[in-house]
């Protein structure tokens, strides 16, 4: 779930504006050493996949332009790509029948459960090839930080307590193909990103001797801070020898597309993974992705009265000239499929978020007359 504080590379940047931050950022990136030596050696014979082919970090970060008004919205024409969709939802609570006939009809491509594991059987009988990703919140109100405490640094038996504390439910939800841990971790430095790395690890190792597979990273929006990813490195290694995946978060305001450069095609919140996986991350350690979280989120760049979720930012699109406003969020993550379509080492990204409880309200996508236009964009591109 989103948290308002987690944008930590921004934090002290909240004031500048959209433009300056970018600009900053792109400084700073100036000052990174594009990973040619990694300390941990790769696996010698790794399963390759696709990268991205940009090899130099850009020296000049222009002011991403103000968002362009949308024309008035039509149902058609659909994206012209081709391919699949590759979104898919976060669900809270199965709560009624359109959850699930939203997933089957459209045989998404990935789809994250948070707690209601007890429709995956169904799920999976009518769309086989949908990718599930659980992750557990019931009797989970600690972060990785706990582990910490008191200078404790023994990850295996951190992780050992935690597979241990939900292992009955892994066990019981054998459907579920990836298991998320720790969401949102915030490693503030090279020490405990590695200890963060080091109970990645050690997790992947316990769920694989019980034929579990892990969703590693869960990293929030905006971060970690980029020169943090070669302490990860050795979890990424593990992950392609284990069968892992990496979990990203997603958001922007007061647009999808804020702070996304459209020369590079990369982005301080939305598209951030490119610049992991183009400076930070060699090929050799490179695993899937799914953005396990995506939508519409406060960040600090920018200052305007809408907060959280997409559902209260509809009058300020309205107002802004964009058209119709649900429609308007629907053209957004048209426009971050077709993006996604362009890395073919992402596997999906999950819209948040359908069923959900009261406090997430505003991000709830099973609203009309949304629902039926996303349904109608699925459909449009059914995954086989």
């Amino acid at each position: 779930m989103p948290l308002w504080t987690r944008r930590r590379l921004l934090q002290q940047l909240g004031g500048l504006g959209l433009g300056l931050v970018a600009g900053a950022c792109g400084r700073m990136l100036e000052t990174l050493t594009p990973t040619s030596s990694p300390t941990p050696r790769p696996d010698p014979s790794p399963t390759p996949w696709p990268s991205p082919t940009a090899t130099a970090i850009p020296t000049d970060t222009p002011i991403p332009p103000s968002p362009t008004p949308a024309p008035t919205p039509t149902k058609t024409p659909w994206p012209p790509f081709p391919r699949p969709s590759k979104l898919g939802i976060v669900v809270q609570w199965f709560r009624d029948v359109h959850i699930v006939n939203l997933i089957v009809n459209t045989r998404m491509r990935v789809v994250k459960i948070i707690d209601d594991f007890g429709r995956a059987p169904e799920i999976k009988a009518a769309s086989p090839n949908t990718v599930l990703i659980g992750r557990i919140t019931r009797n989970h109100n600690f972060g990785f930080e706990e582990h910490l405490r008191d200078g404790r640094t023994d990850m295996r038996a951190a992780a050992e307590w935690y597979v241990n504390r939900f292992m009955e439910i892994y066990l019981a939800n054998p459907l579920i193909d990836y298991w998320e841990g720790h969401n949102e971790p915030r490693p503030h430095n090279h020490e405990v990103m590695r200890l963060f790395a080091q109970f990645e690890i050690e997790r992947m190792k316990l769920m694989a001797q019980r034929g579990l597979k892990c969703a590693i990273g869960n990293f929030p929006n905006g971060s970690p801070d980029l020169e943090l990813w070669v302490d990860f490195l050795p979890a990424l290694q593990t992950a392609r020898q284990l069968g892992g995946i990496l979990a990203l978060h997603e958001y922007a305001s007061p647009t999808l597309d804020a702070g996304v450069d459209p020369q590079t095609g990369e982005g301080w919140f939305t598209l951030r993974y490119r610049k992991v996986y183009r400076y930070m991350v060699p090929r050799e350690y490179q695993i899937p992705i799914v953005i396990t979280e995506l939508g519409i989120d406060d960040v600090p760049t920018f200052q305007g009265p809408p907060s959280r979720g997409w559902r209260n930012y509809l009058s300020y699109w309205a107002q802004r000239g964009f058209g119709d406003p649900h429609y308007f969020y629907l053209r957004q993550l048209w426009w971050y499929d077709e993006e996604l379509q362009k890395d073919d080492y992402v596997l999906g990204a999950t819209v948040y978020i359908a069923g959900a409880f009261e406090e997430w309200a505003s991000y709830e996508i099973m609203v009309e007359p949304f629902r039926e236009m996303f349904e109608d964009y699925l459909r449009a591109h059914p995954n086989p």
